[in-house]
């Protein structure tokens, strides 16, 4: 029993996310490998190994090696740790512009334009790329019962936000293990919104001027 993913390019995934999930599901019935792969598709495989994900010990993709068909690949997956080896793919995906369809939960997410990222949020938002209009909507739309966002670049760096009842937000950041984990709170989300895309886009001052506490764990 695995999880499943399947990434497709975007001409086989056609426009409609109907058409995406029926692709998918063909690419894991598929056992014809293709004879000149699309390199979008290679350069994506060579990215996931080089990410660890068929590690020998600490792996997580159930078959290895992957076939790569015409139009996609399919990715089995364990169960071990779901969420994050979806943020892995998202980015994966988005930077090489494919597409990515979890077959599981029967969702599509299409390359978007804008920074690679894994981004998460509470009202559901999985992304593989975000622009800052985009980060912009999220911020502004958070759900009062989840009214929290997470953008990634791996399990151990990332930066986050938690919008208080008050209106005001908790701001984190990790940039490494739990030594290197900060907080701060902001009153006003459009000073989230800075901060958050400025430490997206690698500005190296993103972080001066507050008020950072190491958090305890």
């Amino acid at each position: 029993m695995s999880y499943d993913f399947a990434v497709l390019t975007p001409e086989a995934a056609g426009g409609d996310d109907s058409a995406a999930l029926a692709t998918a599901v063909a690419v894991f019935e598929s056992e014809q490998v293709a004879s000149d792969a699309d390199p979008r598709l290679t350069a994506f495989l060579a990215d996931l190994e080089a990410a660890g994900a068929a590690d020998e010990d600490n792996g997580w993709v159930s078959v290895w090696p992957l076939q790569v068909s015409t139009d996609g690949v399919a990715v089995p997956t364990t169960y071990a740790d779901v969420d994050n080896n979806l943020v892995v793919l998202l980015k994966l995906a988005a930077r090489h512009s494919l597409v990515l369809v979890d077959l599981s939960s029967e969702k599509v997410d299409r390359p978007a334009p804008g920074e690679p990222i894994g981004v998460m949020a509470g009202d559901g938002t999985r992304l593989g790329a975000l622009t800052y209009r985009r980060l912009e909507s999220i911020l502004s739309d958070l759900p009062s019962s989840d009214p929290w966002i997470v953008l990634e670049r791996d399990s151990e760096v990332y930066v986050q936000a938690l919008r208080q009842k008050d209106g005001s937000f908790v701001l984190e950041y990790r940039d490494g293990g739990p030594a290197l984990h900060f907080s701060t709170t902001l009153p006003k989300g459009d000073e989230v919104l800075r901060r958050m895309w400025a430490w997206l886009r690698g500005e190296p001052d993103w972080a001066v001027g507050a008020n950072w506490q190491r958090v305890q764990f």
